[in-house]
């Protein structure tokens, strides 16, 4: 599952999935499936200010902050690979 690897999170409780682990770091696992999730953060936020702005039903609001926390979680998720 791990292969015995150890980081700073502790060992690997999930499989490797597409990336070979820490290789770029050793605080993030897999390093492009962690970044690739800023953009998505950063379009949550976007749609959720205009959501604000624009004084949109309180269901667009949840929708972009529901987005949001999925992508943190995937984020945290890629970075440690701790599966609880």
């Amino acid at each position: 599952m791990g292969d015995g690897i150890s980081s700073f999170w502790g060992p690997v409780t999930s499989p490797e999935w597409c990336e070979k682990n820490y290789v770029y770091s050793s605080y993030i696992a897999e390093f492009y499936n962690t970044i690739s999730n800023i953009p998505c953060i950063l379009l949550a936020i976007i749609g959720l200010v205009n959501a604000l702005r624009q004084r949109f039903e309180k269901r667009f609001s949840v929708l972009h902050l529901s987005n949001m926390a999925l992508a943190i979680g995937s984020m945290l998720y890629h970075a440690t690979l701790q599966r609880v």
